[in-house]
């Protein structure tokens, strides 16, 4: 598209941007990310490149997108030093390049532990409580920053640490002792909050409410707000497979068929929802029976049938398994 000169650079780097937020947030918050070849794939389609692709884009990650306080609650707890792909770098070498101009050559940098991970008795006597706060909050992106001599520091104390972080080259690491006089728990949540706030502007997400998508076929996730009515399902995926379906009585079938054989325990928790139990185990019209030789109701309309599906998916914590294809 860009060599045929349908978008210009401008916005294929404003779309990108938002894909790189929504991973991101995807990675720090521990979410599936399963569904994101799709996506993209979706996206890449002509046909509908040739409407407005940042409300495309905007249109297929809405409900999946983790907003700012889930981003936040997630780096107050996740040992993102332990995450894959080198994510704690990658979140400390953005924000090193948010904050200053400077040109730094980051390929060598090494993802410094304020309070190390080795603790030695020096920094269980200058910190109260130093290995259950180490054990909780030392992957976190507050007790991290950026340094080229992790060895020269070692495990040294914080009060021995703040000369060699005063002499940095990156802006990140200078500044902590500046702010911070000692090393403790509050000190690591202040930090990360800071930081987090900072996260959440860089990897912003993009104002959804606001945007409008004029056509909603295409794969939806089960959560998303969605008005079907009228509208003709193509296909049900749960957990990466896709089942054709020619009606939502079949994707409802289909879908209770995969919560009995994941687990048949899950049909005592719809059992135990007064509302579910009404609209699939009573008053049938036209019944439908399952693999398990249970006979539920599917009389129902499509918003309903999303309904009951949604809901069930929420009690058997399988939500991020199952998307719709409408047309």
């Amino acid at each position: 598209m860009r060599q045929n000169s349908e978008i210009d650079w401008d916005k294929l780097i404003e779309l990108a941007h938002i894909m790189e937020s929504y991973l991101f947030r995807l990675k720090v918050c521990r979410h599936a990310t399963n569904g994101v070849n799709r996506i993209v794939i979706a996206l890449c389609d002509k046909d509908k490149a040739k409407s407005d692709l940042q409300k495309n884009e905007i249109y297929k990650l809405n409900n999946s997108f983790p907003d700012d306080s889930d981003l936040k609650n997630s780096l107050l707890e996740v040992n993102l030093y332990k995450q894959r792909n080198n994510l704690a770098k990658l979140a400390l070498v953005v924000l090193e390049e948010n904050r200053t101009r400077e040109t730094i050559n980051f390929d060598n940098a090494q993802v410094e532990h304020i309070m190390p991970q080795r603790l030695n008795n020096d920094w269980r006597l200058e910190v109260k409580n130093a290995d259950k706060i180490n054990e909780q909050l030392g992957g976190t992106i507050g007790n991290l920053t950026l340094t080229m001599y992790n060895q020269e520091m070692s495990n040294k104390v914080f009060s021995d640490k703040k000369e060699y972080y005063s002499k940095s080259n990156v802006s990140l690491t200078r500044e902590i002792p500046e702010r911070y006089d000692q090393w403790n728990k509050d000190t690591i949540l202040d930090r990360t909050k800071d930081l987090s706030n900072e996260l959440c502007q860089i990897f912003a997400k993009p104002d959804i409410k606001s945007e409008e998508a004029e056509d909603i076929a295409g794969e939806h996730t089960i959560n998303e707000e969605v008005d079907v009515t009228g509208k003709k399902p193509v296909r049900i995926t749960l957990n990466d497979r896709d089942y054709s379906i020619d009606s939502w009585r079949s994707a409802l079938v289909i879908f209770l068929n995969y919560v009995w054989a994941i687990d048949s325990r899950n049909f005592e928790k719809i059992r135990q929802d007064d509302s579910l139990d009404m609209k699939l185990f009573s008053h049938f019209t036209r019944p439908a029976v399952l693999a398990n030789n249970i006979r539920v109701e599917t009389n129902h309309s499509a918003t309903t049938i999303i309904a009951i599906i949604s809901k069930i998916a929420d009690l058997c914590d399988i939500s991020d398994q199952v998307k719709y294809t409408i047309k």
